[in-house]
């Protein structure tokens, strides 16, 4: 409860009634069901023990895949969605699982969700079916779902060499960043393993290699070398003069916005805006 809590989802009111309760303590007040289980161990401690709903973590973010399966079931092709985490290579990642009888390419697919999530929010994988497996009681087998990852890999474009010297140049940054080669011109990022984290060290290494500043909604629309390439063709170079390496020092003059700070802090001593709550060493060179 408090002033900083939101009024609700934005465009899901079946997941913000069960969500957002009314408060006991106030009617003009509400509460937040978080999802969090803990347990009192003292006055006024709990221990945080885990989670009650599905939420997961995924490169950093926390997730309710049920918002996602809500914007999957307004596709008009979809009947139903289920988004489920699945580990890939030590990496927790969220595969969508689809029950459709249509042909939906998933290129399409990832455009319909990039209009309504966050890039982080939209699935690695996505598998579709015309019927969801179910178990003896008539509910999804949701382990049967998850097992397709294994068994049931998605379709491979046959491979395609780079043509140019700007592709071998990008593909080498991709297999570099997604640790597997070959990749053709025409493989999809995400298919082969990439997702928002690796799509960030990708724009940062195509900008320091390339000297081209790439946008992550733009690659996000040609996730491929062959459409990455194209995009690079016409942006506009932006090059940066590398910082020069100096000399070892007792003392280092401040930065420009090392020197707001401490002109701040001289201003008045008792701010406490940027306090450092913890320090870190750093040994070597």
């Amino acid at each position: 409860e408090g002033v900083a809590l939101a009024s609700g989802y934005h465009n899901l009111p079946q997941i913000t009634t069960e969500k957002f309760k009314p408060s006991f303590i106030s009617e003009t007040k509400t509460f937040f069901r978080t999802g969090d289980l803990g347990k009192q161990i003292a006055a006024g401690v709990i221990e945080f023990i885990g989670r009650k709903d599905n939420q997961v973590k995924v490169n950093g973010y926390r997730i309710d895949p049920e918002e996602i399966e809500y914007q999957l079931s307004r596709h008009t092709q979809i009947e139903r969605a289920i988004v489920l985490p699945i580990n890939v290579d030590h990496q927790t990642q969220l595969s969508a699982y689809c029950q459709t009888d249509k042909d939906i390419e998933i290129a399409e697919v990832r455009k319909f969700l990039s209009k309504s999530l966050p890039v982080y929010m939209i699935p690695t994988s996505f598998i579709f079916l015309k019927q969801f497996p179910l178990t003896r009681h008539g509910k999804i087998d949701l382990r049967s779902l998850a097992e397709l990852n294994g068994i049931s890999k998605l379709i491979q474009l046959t491979y395609i060499a780079p043509r140019n010297n700007l592709e071998s140049k990008l593909v080498n940054i991709w297999e570099k960043i997604l640790t597997k080669q070959p990749i053709g011109i025409f493989d999809n990022f995400f298919e082969i393993g990439g997702h928002s984290l690796l799509l960030s060290r990708v724009v940062t290494h195509v900008h320091k290699e390339l000297n081209v500043l790439v946008k992550l909604a733009d690659f996000f629309k040609v996730p491929t070398i062959a459409g990455l390439a194209a995009l690079v063709s016409k942006t506009q170079y932006d090059y940066q003069e590398p910082i020069p390496a100096i000399t070892q020092q007792k003392y280092y003059p401040m930065s420009h916005g090392q020197r707001r700070l401490w002109a701040l802090e001289f201003l008045d001593h008792n701010h406490t805006a940027y306090g450092m709550p913890s320090a870190y060493q750093f040994n070597g060179d």
